[in-house]
């Protein structure tokens, strides 16, 4: 399939860019100067089907395909999705995206668990402040490696909790070795190893 980019002038998504890779680049301390992702603003619901090879959900609306950030476009957010625009979610989505790049680096292209990555894209991106906090948490550690719009409840609370509560060397450590872990419960000593308790939800606070 054929598809036809043109390079567009947006200054201020331009500057939501700079800002964004500028803060992640703090927490992760990649030093990330060339190379950049590149972002692809995606015209319509049509064009996501066709890039991604699938119907999609009316919720989504950004992913990441290697060093490439796609979302779609800030012209037709409402139309073509379920979401209200406002320029304080729509930087948000492009942060989340854009943490997912730094992700990627650091975890080796990892694909598990999917409750990891998007926790830290969630948390990272600030758009915690746009979902409501649960009373406590059952449901985030079943997406290990099938993902779904259920992972965004609980995820980005677990994260913020290991981030805080123990630091983020311990997160970025768990995102550098997730990928030697072959199954669910490798991976759960991998977390045990490094936090020194069971990954469970009875040892996450809602903070």
């Amino acid at each position: 399939m054929v598809f036809e980019i043109n390079q567009t002038n947006n200054p201020k998504l331009d500057e939501a860019y700079e800002k964004s890779m500028k803060e992640l680049d703090s927490f992760f301390k990649l030093g990330w100067k060339y190379n950049r992702p590149n972002l692809v603003l995606v015209p319509d619901r049509k064009t996501i089907n066709s890039l991604k090879g699938k119907e999609t959900p009316e919720w989504v609306v950004g992913w990441t395909q290697g060093n490439t950030v796609y979302l779609l476009s800030d012209k037709n957010y409402e139309t073509q999705s379920n979401h209200k625009y406002s320029d304080d979610e729509y930087f948000a989505l492009l942060k989340h995206e854009l943490a997912h790049c730094f992700s990627h680096i650091i975890s080796k292209f990892s694909q598990k668990p999917i409750w990891l990555l998007e926790g830290l894209s969630i948390y990272l991106s600030g758009q915690l402040k746009l979902r409501t906090k649960p009373g406590k948490y059952s449901k985030f550690l079943e997406f290990y490696e099938n993902g779904g719009k259920g992972v965004y409840s609980e995820s980005g609370f677990a994260v913020e909790f290991l981030v805080k509560k123990y630091g983020k060397e311990k997160v970025i450590q768990l995102l550098k070795k997730a990928k030697e872990s072959k199954s669910k419960e490798d991976f759960a000593d991998l977390f045990k190893s490094i936090y020194d308790f069971e990954l469970n939800y009875n040892n996450f606070e809602v903070l």
